[in-house]
């Protein structure tokens, strides 16, 4: 009997041991199971958190890009290019300042109905996003087109001034105020400071109203390749362009999104020859690159 019960205490304890070894083994499978599933849950919320930050950051973007209708959005994410006027890219028409920011006529020369006469800016643009400020002396009452051209463009004797040739501009002519080529459009008020807002990263030029920061228009650059010059060019009227970025009064302050039309972006150039026009150009035109460092991650981003 007391061998029986000393065997039946052992086995007793032999069952009681494997029953709390094996609970131990349960209750640690099922904690290793639980944060197996809370950091599958964890890593879920994460994607599901960054997929929702890429969303609203797509979506701020696309509005954005809808929108252009201020100025100021826009300048906090390009970087200022300090552009000066190549002299020897000058017709000899034209006089330029002595700090080789503004260009006018000579003398009391106001220019021509039969001639174009331009300079190109000294800075080469190869990379990146950067804008510029031109002020514009007797904006209405005289021609002339500002804006963006390649390094290779021809601009002796009659030539266009259209993407296709490598121009990408806006300009006052026949006093009416527009892209070139002409798009019919009359665009009101006639801006007496554009900002011309370059972006080769997303690969477009756009041109802004900087007195009260309204998008005017935006141009694809599908066709620019190489170096990129700011151009400048005069046709008639007592008028000069004066480069002034960074200098001026605060634009508007931009609406919330769902006040902006979605069809501002869209540019508004339809198919059509640019406008013919003259110009002679004494010497060639070589211009120092100075490539711009790429835009930042747009930090919103824009």
């Amino acid at each position: 009997m007391v061998i029986l019960t000393v065997l039946m205490l052992l086995l007793l304890g032999a069952v009681f041991y494997i029953m709390r070894e094996h609970t131990a083994k349960l209750q640690e499978m099922q904690e290793w199971e639980k944060l197996h599933r809370d950091k599958e849950e964890d890593q879920q919320i994460k994607e599901e958190a960054l997929k929702a930050r890429d969303w609203r950051k797509s979506v701020y973007l696309a509005s954005l890009k809808k929108a252009k209708l201020y100025a100021d959005w826009r300048k906090e994410k390009f970087q200022t290019l300090t552009v000066s006027l190549d002299p020897e890219s000058a017709h000899s028409i034209l006089a330029l300042s002595d700090d080789k920011t503004s260009v006018t006529f000579k003398h009391s020369c106001k220019g021509s109905e039969d001639g174009v006469y331009s300079v190109l800016g000294h800075e080469g643009i190869t990379s990146g996003c950067c804008y510029w400020e031109v002020e514009i002396k007797n904006a209405e009452r005289s021609e002339w087109a500002l804006g963006v051209c390649r390094r290779d463009v021809e601009r002796k004797g009659w030539y266009q001034e259209s993407p296709e040739k490598g121009f990408w501009v806006v300009a006052m002519y026949d006093n009416i105020f527009g892209s070139l080529p002409a798009n019919g459009e009359h665009i009101v008020p006639i801006p007496q400071r554009v900002g011309v807002f370059l972006d080769l990263k997303e690969g477009d030029v756009s041109f802004y109203n900087m007195t009260d920061g309204s998008h005017i228009f935006s141009f694809p650059l599908a066709s620019a390749s190489g170096t990129l010059l700011p151009y400048f060019r005069l046709r008639s009227g007592n008028v000069s362009l004066t480069i002034c970025s960074g200098v001026g009064g605060p634009v508007q302050t931009p609406l919330p999104f769902n006040n902006l039309p979605c069809s501002s972006e869209e540019p508004g150039s339809l198919p059509g020859q640019g406008f013919s026009s003259g110009c002679g150009v004494d010497g060639d035109f070589p211009g120092a690159e100075s490539p711009l460092l790429p835009c930042g991650p747009e930090a919103m981003s824009p």
